[in-house]
């Protein structure tokens, strides 16, 4: 695929502000229980949370698909929800679903309880795949799997990972072609400290709040 039909219109420094054949893929499969409620469904600025996050994606990819094994819960969402095949797997049987069920060889994956996501520093990480299978960001945290590039051509390992007793996302990383992306490379983008932010708790949730309000 040329570089023309796999991106949108160029935008700053030669990257894409958007990427049409790149499907962008939400996991709602955590059980919320630090949080106590579905914090998929928590409003920030009268929008649901889920809501949030899907706008960006929306904006920024050809299409979009929500992974849950409740789907009756998100029906409000404009988008195809599909279910994992590996229930009860974690985040890595989300990410073998999304793969599965896109019908682009490219997935961008987050998670729904990311609800500052920075534009700016997910078309740079999808301006990276060329020669790889995954693209991978690093934080101050360490490597975010939630928030990263992945090809369908994964889907063999992850099958054989999630058949077995491996669940780690990052051991996936050694198997494939990886490009793992520093933090020196992300931090100048706009947005970038708040991006890989993940909400678990309503203090989190409550100190986005206040912050979206001041």
């Amino acid at each position: 695929m040329s570089n023309q039909q796999q991106h949108g219109d160029v935008g700053l420094a030669g990257i894409p502000v958007s990427f049409p054949a790149i499907t962008g893929a939400i996991l709602a499969g955590g059980q919320s229980t630090r949080m106590g409620s579905d914090k998929a469904l928590l409003e920030l600025h009268g929008q649901r949370m889920l809501e949030r996050v899907h706008r960006t994606m929306a904006s920024l990819f050809g299409s979009t698909l929500l992974v849950t094994n409740q789907p009756e819960r998100y029906r409000f969402l404009p988008c195809p929800a599909v279910p994992d095949q590996f229930v009860g797997a974690g985040s890595l049987a989300g990410i073998h679903a999304a793969l599965t069920h896109a019908t682009t060889e490219w997935v961008f994956i987050v998670a729904c309880d990311m609800p500052l996501l920075s534009p700016a520093v997910i078309r740079y990480l999808c301006s990276l795949s060329e020669g790889c299978e995954i693209v991978v960001p690093e934080s101050s945290s360490g490597l975010e799997p939630l928030h990263a590039l992945y090809h369908r051509s994964c889907l063999p390992e992850m099958a054989a990972m999630l058949s077995g007793s491996r669940k780690r996302i990052v051991e996936l990383y050694d198997l494939k072609k990886t490009r793992r992306v520093a933090w020196h490379e992300i931090a100048p983008l706009p947005g970038s400290d708040d991006t890989f932010l993940n909400l678990n708790t309503p203090a989190e949730f409550q100190a986005v709040t206040d912050a979206l309000t001041s």
